[in-house]
């Protein structure tokens, strides 16, 4: 089972994570990315957010489970990842901004 979880994840992202979204994360992420957020966060910084780094399938894949945590969430790396992110950030803003 370990070599075929290692196989599942091909790549890794950074993310900064408020207090709602690390809690949140244990409901919506598999074991190995919510143990990878415990091994790795940082201290919380003065507005309790932390980085961590988290292994991820796909840039894909990755894009739809951390759009789950909405706001509370911040992709650092990888960029293309971010850049996914921001692309459907602005594209919900267009929609939900819309007077």
């Amino acid at each position: 089972m370990t070599g075929f979880l290692s196989s599942l994840y091909q790549g890794e992202a950074t993310i900064r994570l408020s207090p709602a979204g690390r809690e949140r994360l244990s409901e919506i992420a598999s074991s190995a990315v919510v143990d990878a957020v415990a091994q790795t966060a940082t201290d919380p910084d003065t507005d309790g957010w932390v980085t961590a780094v988290v292994p991820i399938e796909s840039l894909e894949h990755a894009h739809g489970e951390l759009l789950r945590l909405g706001a509370s969430v911040e992709i650092l790396a990888p960029n293309d990842l971010r850049a996914r992110l921001r692309h459907t950030a602005a594209g919900l803003a267009s929609i939900y901004l819309r007077s």
